[in-house]
């Protein structure tokens, strides 16, 4: 292990030297402390913006830093799954504990709040999908047992994702050091998103960019990862009208593609 320690120790300025680290450094050090809580994978999972760096992996290309802005990570909870793995102090503090051990200065913004920020003004939403029949008896929403962890906020259309396919990725960060993501399946995310970009409720601005973002890991998807289908069975949890609507991602993507490809260099 001090071997393997020192390998990573050595090779993290390469990796940032070939400009492989690309993961933001806050962002990296609140997915290590959830994966080593055993969050990560069994009950947490990536989504929004920062799900991108994933994307770029499988498809071996480095996505514009414009698409991959952002000042928070979305962390999308899944409370059927089973949490009896966590150490005894994260049972206790929650989310909200292990984000104090990486930042001091996250605070939980308000009683109940699915939203912590800290002094740098960088944001954790804590999210999970809502029910079905608003009469059922609401799940768990907190990971810790104490009312001042994050509360997870429903939001419609997330159960897509979290029946969704996952895919997992090895990312850098901006250091140069590794570590393990688990995002939805691209193709759940492109529909996910494109769905967004149609509600007439959402932000204009945010909008834009889910329709941008849709577009984007679509084309990575038929461009890259030919393997990848959109009318794979797998995807059977997300909406049969929402799946057909993968016509207009793909047909976009012909249609940008095609013409004569450059054979010389920029000279």
């Amino acid at each position: 292990m001090a071997g393997l320690a020192a390998r990573l120790d050595a090779m993290a300025p390469v990796n940032r030297a070939l400009n492989l680290g690309r993961l933001p450094l806050i962002a990296a050090r609140i997915l290590r402390a959830l994966g080593r809580a055993n969050l990560i994978g069994s009950g947490i999972e990536v989504v929004g913006t920062n799900a991108l760096f994933a994307y770029e992996r499988f498809a071996g290309v480095q996505i514009a830093g414009a698409h991959l802005a952002t000042a928070d990570v979305d962390l999308l909870f899944d409370a059927r799954r089973s949490l009896r793995l966590m150490a005894p102090e994260v049972s206790l503090t929650g989310v909200a504990g292990l984000l104090r051990r990486v930042d001091h200065s996250f605070e939980v913004m308000g009683q109940g709040g699915f939203r912590a920020i800290n002094r740098d003004g960088y944001m954790v939403d804590l999210i999970t999908p809502a029910p079905k029949d608003l009469m059922v008896k609401r799940g768990r929403s907190r990971i810790g047992a104490e009312a001042t962890d994050l509360e997870a906020v429903e939001i419609e259309g997330l159960a897509w994702l979290v029946n969704s396919p996952k895919a997992t990725a090895t990312v850098i960060d901006a250091r140069g050091y590794p570590l393990t993501m688990i995002v939805p399946d691209p193709r759940a995310f492109a529909l996910h998103k494109l769905w967004l970009a149609g509600r007439q409720d959402r932000d204009p601005l945010k909008r834009e960019r889910d329709r941008a973002q849709a577009h984007l890991v679509a084309s990575l998807v038929t461009s890259r990862l030919p393997h990848l289908r959109f009318d794979d069975p797998a995807l059977a949890a997300l909406p049969r009208a929402l799946r057909k609507q993968s016509a207009l991602l793909t047909e976009a993507r012909r249609d940008t593609g095609s013409g004569p490809s450059r054979l010389e260099p920029d000279w």
